[in-house]
């Protein structure tokens, strides 16, 4: 995407307008236009950082190519804290231990249980912006909110108390940029990431962090077997979303415990266990309906995603027709963004794997312009798979079109 169409993309998703964004910025409503479709000013460091405070996001996303670009990686995106500035080196062994920061270096900074908090929803801005651009353009924002955290872990000064809040924090950033990593097709990268979460979280006694990183590297490792461009290791995934409910199961709430089902059953799926994918969804949507126990804050398990994993998983076991229904109606939600892109995806593949080429390539033509829009790799590695698979089928009109399409877009 070009820098235009990711200040519209997070423009709307914020339901601002143009003339709203204008106000905001002391521009007409046609600057802004001028701006979204690639005028002169999209080239303007000092236009795009005005931007950037406006929308609340990192002036890493929105700079494309710039003499700054270099400066810009390296800078620690803050919400509402100045602390953090350089980079540390990742955690070597365990990290530091609680109020063991550097009081004496003229490095040391005093993190406090504010600090802790804008961290949190620093998080949390990350992962609803992986939604609305995809984790292809948020790696360097990432990885660098991981290192600005690690710095206050080595030189801060901190009570045992927010010294775990911190170490538990650093496991949430973590498994963040795990996900992000994962998106943009940088499996290897990710899988570190999702260990060395697992790891901060056992430091800062975090179960659920713990159990975070586990489910995502469940997914991680069974990727492979559903999709394209990755090593399948699906018995593997399923150990983790195991090892993952051990925690979930006592302390957990209802979408914890449904997503940590959920990811089981595409695990199980991928190995074509059916008994095991029926009683898994089974206890997903049991437990999405229950109410009993706590939700962390980034369990964010929407009924929308519900359905296109419970879909996943069928596909993956080769049940197309309930897999359809799940897909569909995480689909007619109309969520829009990266998420419908990719469950869009889903169901052509779906399609596809029930032996209805013409029908999952016209999905695909159909949706096509969306789909290329988002900035992820992974999918599309999956849609590159789809491409290469349908080719033996080029005679059929639906998969010449969807063909000429990913020739055009090459």
């Amino acid at each position: 995407m070009t820098t235009g169409e990711v200040i519209r993309r997070i423009r709307k998703s914020l339901g601002m307008t143009q003339t709203e964004l204008g106000a905001i910025l002391g521009y007409t409503q046609p600057a802004i236009s001028q701006l979204e479709h690639g005028g002169a000013a999209v080239h303007d460091v000092r236009v795009l950082r005005r931007v950037a405070r406006a929308l609340q996001v990192p002036l890493a996303i929105l700079v494309v190519d710039s003499d700054e670009e270099a400066d810009v990686k390296r800078r620690q995106f803050f919400k509402a804290t100045a602390l953090g500035a350089g980079a540390a080196a990742p955690f070597a062994g365990a990290p530091p231990s609680f109020g063991a920061g550097s009081a004496g270096t003229s490095a040391s900074v005093k993190v406090g249980a504010g600090d802790v908090t804008a961290i949190k929803a620093t998080i949390q801005q990350i992962r609803e912006l992986d939604w609305v651009v995809g984790g292809d353009r948020l790696c360097q924002v990432a990885a660098g909110q991981v290192r600005a955290i690690e710095q206050l872990l080595d030189v801060g000064t901190y009570s045992d108390d927010v010294g775990r809040d911190l170490t538990s924090a650093a496991a949430d950033m973590m498994t963040a940029a795990g996900w992000i990593y994962f998106d943009a097709g940088r499996s290897d990268e990710s899988r570190q990431y999702y260990a060395r979460a697992a790891q901060a979280g056992n430091a800062s006694g975090d179960g659920f962090a713990v159990a975070q990183a586990l489910l995502n590297a469940s997914t991680l490792a069974t990727t492979g077997a559903i999709s394209y461009g990755a090593s399948a290791r699906p018995r593997e995934g399923i150990r983790l979303a195991e090892a993952a409910q051990s925690t979930v199961l006592r302390q957990g709430g209802p979408k914890l415990r449904a997503l940590a089902a959920l990811r089981e059953g595409v695990a199980q799926g991928a190995v074509g266990d059916k008994s095991a994918v029926a009683a898994a969804t089974s206890r997903a949507h049991r437990a999405y309906e229950s109410s009993r126990g706590h939700d962390p804050d980034w369990a964010y398990l929407p009924e929308v995603e519900l359905n296109a994993l419970t879909g996943i998983a069928y596909m993956a076991v080769g049940d197309h027709r309930t897999a359809h229904i799940h897909l569909q109606a995480a689909i007619d939600s109309q969520v829009g963004g990266p998420f419908q892109a990719h469950t869009t995806v889903r169901l052509a593949q779906n399609h596809l794997k029930a032996g209805e080429v013409a029908a999952g390539c016209a999905l695909l033509s159909r949706n096509f312009e969306d789909i290329h829009d988002v900035a992820s790799t992974r999918l599309h590695t999956i849609v590159s798979g789809i491409a290469t698979d349908v080719r033996p089928h080029a005679k059929v009109p639906e998969v010449r079109e969807f063909l000429g399409q990913v020739a055009e877009a090459v």
